[in-house]
């Protein structure tokens, strides 16, 4: 989740000076063009002459109705401040993303591990919402109240089920809370609370009228 025109100045001046001397009677010395500005002149003659090509390939590659989308190519990592840590998460499908329409369900599998910071400090996921958007209501996915350990090597794995949209729905936003507990320090079991928040789009395939 990028794009030829003559120019009249050179032909124009060209003119004045040939009626001119026309005029005058005077004539003028040979002067030729040199090498370089005539095989400029003739590439960007030869480019002029087909400027629509390039044009008709996109428009010929494009998908109406649907950008790009997180999940295009099957995955996608984001990696997020906490602190002196990082929360990184990864979202994956086994599914086709570019297939999705809103009348079918979509599974995205989530894995969010930390990096960085006091390797025996302790951090808990306490809780962890999953929301589905489609421009018209919002459905939380999934929501996880539990206690679990984050700090390396472990992380915090889920499926998520996005069931269909609305008919009219052009893309499903999924956004995802993280709620975590770090140790104030190493072995002292108090904590401090950081919130982490993240997500992705998903646009849709537009099905055709019938």
């Amino acid at each position: 989740m990028t794009r030829t025109r003559a120019r009249t100045g050179v032909a124009a001046t060209g003119l004045s000076v040939a009626v001119l001397a026309g005029l005058t009677g005077c004539s003028w010395p040979d002067v030729s063009m040199s090498p370089g500005i005539a095989a400029e002149t003739g590439s960007a003659a030869s480019t002029a002459a087909q400027p629509d090509a390039p044009v008709a390939e996109l428009v010929a590659d494009a998908t109406p109705g649907r950008p790009a989308g997180d999940l295009d190519t099957g995955s996608v990592t984001h990696v997020l401040p906490a602190g002196d840590r990082t929360v990184v998460i990864d979202y994956w499908t086994a599914e086709t993303a570019t297939e999705w329409t809103a009348a079918g369900s979509k599974t995205v599998q989530l894995s969010a591990h930390l990096e960085g910071g006091p390797p025996d400090q302790t951090v808990l996921v306490t809780r962890f919402v999953a929301t589905s958007d489609d421009g018209t209501s919002r459905t939380v996915v999934a929501e996880d109240r539990g206690e679990f350990v984050l700090t390396p090597p472990f992380s915090y794995g889920t499926a998520l089920i996005l069931t269909p949209s609305a008919a009219d729905a052009t893309e499903v936003s999924l956004s995802v809370q993280l709620e975590l507990l770090v140790e104030t320090e190493p072995g002292s079991q108090r904590y401090f609370r950081q919130t982490v928040l993240d997500g992705i789009e998903l646009p849709l395939l537009q099905e055709a009228s019938q």
